[in-house]
Order: structure tokens, then sequence, then C-alpha cells
């Protein structure tokens, strides 16, 4: 009986064991998911980032387009905490007097961006149909790469409507100056815009 007993203690003191090695491998785990998803979110293509921001929101049609563009803005917000830190995060807000000048730019618009003459040259051949892969190769700087791969992207993939894609693809740059939510949320307000 007491060899029973001490059975049990030593199984019931190796369960108890492994629950807790099973709960801190577990979140240890999810730690590390979550740091690499972070990690990848920075890293990983903008234009797949801004698509699932997109994607994952919900135009209401019995809400107005001003209730809709404020519902995604909260929404972007909502979300561009899964993909910068929480210590830098700031909520970010779409001026409706900028998103309606850039509802209606045209391609001179992309002087008054502040990029350097190359990413201009780039962002004009983007939006002109002229950009080839090669164009990438001559930018030497990665964060002006990322963002001319991204306008590429953008403005190749939408609704075969070249004045929409060019306002979504300045829109984008534009708020790119500023920070990748920005881009986000006027791009992202140009494409609800057809909704």
């Amino acid at each position: 009986m007491k060899r029973f007993f001490l059975y049990a203690v030593a199984i019931t003191a190796l369960c108890s064991s492994c629950e807790t090695e099973d709960e801190v491998f577990a979140t240890e785990t999810n730690k590390q998911s979550n740091t690499l998803h972070q990690a990848k979110g920075v890293k990983a293509n903008d234009y797949q980032t801004y698509q699932s921001i997109l994607n994952s929101f919900a135009y209401n049609n019995q809400q107005t387009h001003q209730e809709n563009l404020l519902l995604f803005e909260q929404h972007v917000n909502r979300q561009m905490l899964n993909y910068v830190p929480q210590e830098t995060y700031k909520y970010e807000i779409i001026d409706i007097e900028q998103l309606l000048v850039l509802q209606q730019v045209d391609a001179d618009y992309i002087e008054k961006l502040v990029y350097t003459k190359q990413i201009k040259e780039a962002i004009y051949a983007i939006i002109g149909n002229r950009f080839n892969s090669d164009m990438v190769e001559l930018i030497t700087n990665e964060s002006e790469r990322n963002l001319i791969e991204t306008l590429f992207t953008l403005d190749n993939n939408g609704n075969d409507d070249d004045l929409w894609n060019r306002n979504k693809t300045i829109a984008f740059a534009y708020g790119a100056q500023y920070s990748f939510t920005q881009a986000v949320l006027y791009a992202g307000a140009i494409e609800l815009s057809v909704k």
C-alpha cells in the first residue's frame, strides 16, 4: 500500500512538472512566434501587409462612406499593433482634405513628394507602365527599394483602371513619407472610394 502511494505521488509529481514545462514551452513558443511575426512584419513584403489589413476590413454598405472611412481608420490603427512595437505605436488619422487632393492628383503631384530624384523617376515609371525590374537594382537604399517594389506591386494589382491605380499608388507614396500607417490609410481610403 505504501509502495502504491509512493508511485501515485511520483506519477502526480511527474505529471505536474510536465504540465508546467509544457505550459512554459507553449508560452515561450508563442512569444517566439509573436516576435518572429513582428520581425517578419518589419522585413516582410509591405504589399502583403497592406493587402492583409485592407482585406480584413469589412465595408458596411448600410453606413455612409464617411462612416466607413472612420471605421477603416480605426481598423488600420488596431491592425498596426500587430506590426509595430507597442511602445512606438501612435494613432494616426486620415486628413480628409488631403485625401480629397489625393483622389484627384495627376502625375505632376509626384514632384511635391519628399523623395530623391531617382525615386521620383521610378514612381513616374511605375504609373506610366514603363517600370521594369532592372530599375530596382539601381536603388541602393533598402527602404527606398522596398517602397518602389511595393508601389510597383500595388500599381499592377488593381481593377485595370489606370487612373484609380495611379491615385492609389501616389497616395501610398504620399503616406509612406510619414509612416507605413499613413501609406496604408491613404491608399486604402482610395481603394474604399470605389466600393
